[in-house]
């Protein structure tokens, strides 16, 4: 879920692309049980205790990065609103924002599921860049965010053409893989300078999570190693700027907005599983990565509305 940040508080409405600043370098304490967690599931895949594509594995996993995730961008109405000094009467246009880019992804899936799979892909790398708050705009974090997707490409070459397969319902998406898997090296190399220069920063415990979330992305099946990074790392970064940047109501407003959102689009997200009958650990995964991408588009969207009006009012004073 998507954009671009400014370095410690801002003031007045000079609001960062994403809502809020990110607790820079600050690894989020869930973290680490669910290294450990990632680690466990390594060693029994390693022995043979687990199957790697089982739904003993998988649905635990899918659950995990779902409830873990969702509500991170279920706040963004209230956030938004925070943002631009909207009162209650004036966000039914964020919200109207909201639910037309969801639709607009969602159809997107089902007329051309190859493009929706990129548009997904070059969002979700876009986002995941702006974690490293630490780094200047640009390359460095771009590289980095879609490090997260490449490294898993390369590391887990079959396990992630065949989710992309899924995805899509097209042969054709595992060219898809073979281009995250081959831009690899590129996006290692960028990542590395963007790591060096972090640790030099003092963000040294920021940079050990991130290696272990790549090393994680590199051996063990995509849907863990990705739920170890986006529940583990990424969404809890969202809360903690949340808890830090608004007032202790609204943040408290915040939060039972992402508790009831994601409570809602779960339920719209079974109902729609149930219909469509399915039930494979593959076809779950599929469709849990897929309901991700619906809820990421209007996330970006709101971002880049917040940095516009934002740039207008700059533009005013």
């Amino acid at each position: 879920m998507p954009a671009s940040r400014a370095h410690g508080h801002a003031s007045g409405p000079a609001m960062p692309r994403d809502h809020f600043p990110p607790a820079q370098g600050k690894v989020p304490v869930l973290f680490w049980p669910l290294a450990f967690a990632a680690l466990a599931a390594s060693i029994a895949i390693s022995a043979g205790w687990l199957v790697a594509g089982s739904g003993w594995l998988l649905y635990p996993t899918i659950a995990v990065m779902l409830l873990g995730g969702l509500p991170h961008g279920a706040c963004d109405i209230s956030l938004a609103a925070a943002a631009l000094h909207c009162r209650r009467r004036d966000v039914a246009p964020l919200i109207a924002l909201y639910v037309l880019v969801a639709a607009a992804m969602t159809l997107l899936w089902w007329l051309s599921p190859l493009a929706a799979l990129l548009v997904f892909l070059g969002m979700s790398g876009i986002h995941f860049g702006e974690d490293w708050a630490m780094l200047p705009s640009g390359l460095l974090r771009a590289m980095a965010g879609m490090a997260v997707i490449t490294t898993a490409a390369f590391g887990q070459q079959d396990r992630v053409a065949d989710l992309f397969v899924a995805l899509t319902g097209s042969p054709h998406a595992v060219m898809i893989a073979r281009w995250a898997q081959a831009a690899a090296p590129l996006t290692w190399l960028v990542t590395l300078v963007g790591i060096e220069a972090a640790w030099r920063s003092g963000h040294r415990a920021w940079v050990m999570a991130c290696c272990a979330c790549f090393t994680g992305l590199l051996v063990l099946p995509p849907l863990i190693g990705f739920t170890l990074f986006f529940a583990g790392l990424h969404a809890p970064l969202h809360w903690q700027s949340l808890q830090r940047t608004l007032p202790r109501a609204r943040a408290r407003s915040a939060e039972h907005e992402g508790l009831w959102l994601t409570i809602l689009t779960l339920s719209i997200w079974f109902g729609w599983m149930r219909w469509a009958h399915v039930v494979s650990p593959l076809g779950s995964s599929a469709e849990a990565f897929r309901l991700l991408s619906i809820v990421a588009a209007p996330h970006l969207a709101l971002s880049l509305t917040i940095e516009r009006r934002i740039n207008l009012l700059k533009q005013a004073q």
